[in-house]
């Protein structure tokens, strides 16, 4: 029998345990130099489609459960993604948050983001904040709101990277080899 007092997130996880988000990133400066042409249209909020560079021709489309657009910001992407997750979290499950592409495809700009240079900001209105440092202001400003208890949080923020894992919040430059 399912609690009553589980978040609703934690309620509909139960039947989606997995979800898969697309975020296409705008052309960089230079791609734009160089007058290249993005393949990737964004069909609808579910739904990119690639397109084969003459006559933009469609060759394949693919379905996600949510795609964010070149047009989208830091906070669409972590308000969607991440902020029910924070529920879940507080309810004493654990979830991971798994970037994945090619180099160059805006995984840590999505994940870390840029710190912008006003401190007057906080994380939830500075546009370039990213899912790591909103996730955490997030998670700490909900355990302040409810007092007196203790917890504990453990956090990993890792990187494979040529079959190499790194663990991004070593001290030490310690790197596993995946076999």
């Amino acid at each position: 029998m399912e609690s009553t007092s589980k978040p609703k997130a934690a309620k509909e996880s139960k039947e989606r345990n997995i979800q898969v988000f697309v975020r296409v990133r705008p052309l960089n400066s230079v791609e734009r130099a160089a007058k290249s042409c993005s393949i990737v249209d964004c069909s609808s909020s579910r739904e990119i489609t690639i397109k084969e560079r003459v006559n933009d021709k469609i060759s394949k489309t693919f379905g996600f459960d949510r795609v964010f657009s070149q047009e989208s910001k830091q906070v669409d992407v972590y308000k969607y993604v991440v902020n029910p997750l924070i529920d879940e979290v507080l309810s004493g499950y654990n979830c991971t948050v798994f970037a994945y592409g090619q180099t160059g495809t805006g995984k840590t700009f999505t994940m870390e983001g840029e710190k912008s240079n006003d401190p007057s900001i906080s994380w939830q209105d500075d546009p370039l904040s990213g899912i790591v440092p909103r996730a955490m202001n997030h998670l700490f400003d909900e355990l302040r709101l409810l007092g007196d208890a203790e917890f504990t949080v453990r956090v990993s923020f890792l990187e494979i990277y040529n079959e190499e894992l790194i663990d991004l919040l070593s001290p030490t430059d310690d790197i596993t080899k995946l076999r």
